[in-house]
């Protein structure tokens, strides 16, 4: 189980822009955050969906994974 801190989304002109923070995240957690994020913005998806994919607590459940173009790793701070 990991706790997502911060999840902020955020669109500037055509850019669409989506910031996480953790203490640690699982292998592709973002970008399967961010492709069911897409799939909701785009009307394929509602929240329940979301919400069941999450219930489901199988990755067969979720939706298929954003591309990593685009994607960034801008700090990581060790305490």
């Amino acid at each position: 189980m990991k706790t997502l801190d911060v999840l902020d989304v955020e669109r500037i002109g055509e850019e669409i822009r989506v910031r996480a923070a953790a203490r640690s995240f699982l292998h592709n957690q973002v970008r399967s955050m961010v492709g069911a994020l897409a799939l909701v913005g785009e009307g394929k998806w509602s929240v329940d969906d979301v919400s069941a994919a999450l219930a489901a607590r199988d990755r067969a459940a979720c939706a298929p994974v954003a591309p990593p173009d685009g994607l960034y790793l801008l700090r990581v701070d060790y305490e």
